[in-house]
């Protein structure tokens, strides 16, 4: 039989002290706070990385819709409107615009010739980048902007600069003075640029450049004499 000295011994070192209970629970504190930290920056990392996809699926259908629709413009000269005597090609690039005469890409109920603008506009969501469009008139006439279709093509935008660049055709004077490099806008009313570039910025700071070339459809180019099949309306 045991003695009753040696059972409460044995029986106070059963279990664990108060001091042990509190060093375990400060740990698994100590581990739980870790753990909903790294949960917490693996959230906000993975909300960052879709942010940053999310933005560059924009850039690139944005880019890619513009470069379609700018693959094909007019280079006609037309009398300008309101001014006579002068002829003008229906291309205007300014620091923040730029609307000119181009075919719409394919899609149900829509095509042919458009007029267009691409401008920065001050919505309801913001500022965004936004592209209008209308179905082009023979008589030629400036399309009220405000009733036109439109797309929204980049949201957030805090600012946009048009530039562009061209050399002189082969018929023009030598002596007309003639911008050399990139410049903002186009200051040559009478002759399209070969490149435009778009320099983009929102709140996450600068979009990469867009460089989109200019081709002026065979239609309107008279220096071109090849036949064309289809095309613009």
């Amino acid at each position: 039989m045991t003695p009753p000295n040696c059972r409460r011994s044995i029986a106070g070192q059963i279990g664990f002290t108060l001091i042990e209970l509190l060093v375990v629970m400060t740990l698994l504190s100590v581990i739980m706070i870790g753990l909903v930290s790294a949960l917490r920056t693996m959230a906000q990392t993975e909300s960052k990385i879709d942010q940053r996809l999310n933005r560059l699926d924009e850039i690139r259908v944005a880019r890619a819709f513009l470069q379609q629709t700018l693959s094909r413009v007019s280079s006609a000269v037309v009398d300008a409107p309101g001014a006579t005597g002068k002829r003008v090609v229906p291309f205007e690039a300014f620091e923040d615009s730029l609307t000119w005469i181009g075919i719409m890409p394919a899609r149900p109920d829509v095509g042919g010739r458009h007029f267009f603008r691409l401008a920065m506009e001050v919505t309801g969501a913001g500022r965004e980048l936004v592209l209008r469009f209308t179905p082009w008139l023979p008589d030629g006439a400036i399309p009220d902007w405000t009733r036109a279709d439109s797309r929204v093509l980049v949201t957030g935008v805090q600012s946009i600069r048009v530039e562009a660049e061209g050399l002189p055709p082969r018929a023009r004077a030598a002596t007309v003075t003639w911008p050399k490099g990139w410049q903002t806008g186009w200051p040559i009313d009478d002759v399209l640029p070969e490149r435009l570039r778009l320099r983009l910025e929102d709140a996450q700071g600068e979009w990469p450049e867009w460089t989109l070339a200019l081709r002026p459809m065979l239609q309107s180019d008279g220096s071109v004499s090849q036949v064309v099949v289809g095309g613009a309306k």
